[in-house]
């Protein structure tokens, strides 16, 4: 599954909200990139909306000098109305850590020095290939229900948008997730489990929401409906589907304490968090979907002594991080968790250079022993040090392993 980076795209067209004339030339810039994309630039927000109604765009770009709620305003209704153009932040700027959760979220990158104009058009390159990897015909069918596109939870955009409101507490939170009981069920359950080691038992999903935290509920809304859209096949038996669950919230809740050691802002913690929370949700899938096709995964990569991931593509044609980040692409994930989903196994595919969610994710699935293992064939990431190298992070790696510790135990007793 390669993203090549060898050419470049060609007629590409980006629409630059810029309301103060700050990026006046920066058109003139990308040209000297050899790069003849078009850029069209608006003052105003409203009249940007209007031609996205009348005129095909691949990329926005709204300046840092957009006042906040207009820029959140914006990316928002982009994100809803045309999922399919790539969503930028042009420079930086002060804000909240709540704005910037809101932005990081919205956007597909945050370009702080609009002066590398080069390597800011490499990396909308890349982006337009992942876009095209994991919407790719195929794989959208591989993932449809009865030839329907499975449906985004209502309570996962609940959330959301109780997420960006300053009036939202516990209480609203509760009842968004009492809609679904299922859900409320699941939290329930969760909270009162060793996972979190409380000291007594926690019935009121009030309490459970305080505890557990929005970001965290809203993982878990995906990880619900996933569940219930792909169930475990009645005969299979190779591996539990509660058990993959129960490993994907301790490789996200230890992918959050790397961001934290590694020192990145909020925003990415959270991400990482939400990617290690959805990493193995295309393993449920493709298993759910053929479950015989997926033992003959298994079988094969024993057999052959091969990565899952290898395995997955060589019997089916597809591997489930593709696939988990197809139908969370669908669904409107942050750009960043998609990514992570999808390169978990193959981080060094990432054509970034620095610490992202997928670094804390790559580590945290590497470093947590899997659900499945045959011989020399398991089921989770193989450690890849070159990556860890390559953006400047293998020095941590001796802490990463004493962080997981805990959390292989967790497992083992699971």
């Amino acid at each position: 599954m390669p993203i090549e980076q060898a050419h470049t795209e060609t007629n590409i067209r980006i629409m630059l909200l810029d309301p103060h004339g700050e990026f006046l030339n920066w058109s003139s810039a990308l040209k000297k990139t050899d790069r003849q994309w078009q850029v069209f630039c608006f003052d105003d927000p409203e009249a940007l909306i209007s031609r996205l109604e009348i005129s095909h765009c691949d990329a926005i770009m709204i300046s840092s000098s957009t006042k906040d709620y207009i820029e959140i305003n914006v990316l928002r209704r982009v994100q809803e109305t045309y999922p399919d153009i790539l969503r930028f932040q042009l420079g930086s700027k002060l804000e909240t850590p709540k704005e910037s959760i809101q932005k990081l979220e919205l956007t597909h990158r945050i370009f702080p020095n609009p002066a590398d104009v080069y390597s800011i058009a490499q990396t909308i390159e890349y982006l337009f290939k992942v876009t095209r990897l994991i919407s790719r015909p195929s794989l959208i069918h591989f993932i449809s229900q009865q030839s329907k596109l499975p449906a985004a939870p209502s309570v996962f955009n609940k959330l959301t948008q109780a997420l960006g409101s300053d009036t939202t507490d516990a209480r609203k939170i509760a009842e968004i997730v009492e809609q679904d009981p299922a859900l409320s069920a699941k939290i329930i359950q969760l909270v009162n489990s060793s996972f979190f080691g409380l000291p007594r038992q926690i019935s009121h999903i009030s309490e459970a929401v305080s505890i557990i935290g929005t970001r965290m509920l809203r993982g878990l809304a995906l990880s619900s409906q996933t569940s219930s859209t792909y169930p475990p096949h009645k005969n299979w038996k190779y591996f539990s589907f509660e058990k993959v669950n129960y490993r994907s919230l301790l490789v996200a809740r230890l992918a959050r304490e790397i961001c934290q050691d590694a020192g990145a802002d909020k925003g990415i913690t959270e991400q990482a968090f939400l990617g290690g929370l959805l990493h193995g949700i295309g393993i449920l899938i493709m298993a759910s979907k053929d479950p015989a096709a997926y033992l003959k995964v298994l079988q094969y990569a024993v057999k052959e002594e091969k990565p899952i991931h290898s395995a997955e593509r060589k019997i089916t044609g597809v591997y489930h991080g593709e696939v988990g980040a197809a139908l969370m692409a669908l669904w409107n994930i942050p750009s960043l968790t998609v990514e992570a989903i999808l390169f978990h196994p193959i981080p060094h595919l990432s054509a970034d250079q620095s610490f992202q969610p997928l670094t804390a994710v790559h580590v945290a699935d590497a470093l947590i022993p899997p659900v499945w293992h045959q011989k020399t064939a398991k089921m989770n990431s193989q450690l890849s040090q070159a990556y860890l190298e390559r953006i400047g992070q293998l020095g941590n790696l001796h802490r990463w392993k004493l962080m997981a510790y805990d959390y292989k135990l967790l497992m083992q007793s699971s």
